[in-house]
């Protein structure tokens, strides 16, 4: 009992503090189980890229394609993938309340603020309830971080066609004919969508400015 002759009022909980460590709970790996995205989300992600990419064949068969863009050098070729992925990044950034996980992290925030209003402080009861909404985010989190990446693939690949980008005949020079150029907008697309996700935290931390001391 404290000094003062009152009850004592338990710090207040936070999601962070509701998940297992391994150092310290037992069941991580139902919560490490649970981060990994959900097949039905993989399947999303990877339909989206064949999308793009029949989107980006029928382009290319049409002949609507623009001219091969060729940089005079390797560097030329990174500075266009970066501003691809930056245009692509801002192109999906208004859309990414659509996709999985904001109601998962709505359901959280609800039951970490009915948590902490309670005077007697969380129950075992209220951790695992907090764990398990915690787990669901984390699962939610992955899925759409497998979504989102099909997704700007996609957009990507119909990008790299209509365009005329295509990553490896840029590297390898103009005359190269290794791979048909619709898989060149393939491989563009995804490497494009790959970076997107860096790319959203660099301009994440550069629009914030340097952390506080």
């Amino acid at each position: 009992m404290p000094a003062g002759g009152g009850n004592a009022v338990p710090p207040p909980v936070n999601a962070d503090a509701a998940t297992p460590r391994s150092d310290q709970e037992s069941g991580l790996s139902v919560v490490a189980a649970s981060q990994q995205a959900g097949p039905g989300a993989v399947v999303a992600g990877f339909g989206l890229i064949a999308a793009g990419a029949v989107a980006g064949w029928m382009i290319w068969r049409s002949g609507a394609s623009a001219a091969k863009i060729q940089p005079e050098d390797t560097t030329g070729v990174f500075l266009t993938l970066l501003v691809f992925a930056a245009a692509v990044e801002r192109i999906l950034e208004p859309f990414s309340r659509w996709l999985p996980g904001r109601a998962a992290e709505a359901a959280l925030s609800r039951t970490v603020t009915d948590v902490n209003s309670r005077v007697d402080g969380p129950t075992e009861a209220d951790r695992e309830t907090l764990a398990v909404a915690t787990a669901k985010v984390a699962r939610a989190k992955a899925n759409r971080t497998i979504v989102a990446w099909g997704l700007a693939s996609g957009m990507a690949t119909v990008a790299s066609s209509a365009g005329g980008f295509y990553v490896l005949h840029a590297v390898a020079g103009a005359d190269w004919n290794g791979v048909a150029v619709w898989v060149d907008a393939v491989v563009t697309g995804v490497m494009v969508g790959s970076g997107t996700k860096p790319l959203h935290d660099l301009i994440t931390r550069a629009q914030s400015g340097p952390p506080s001391p």
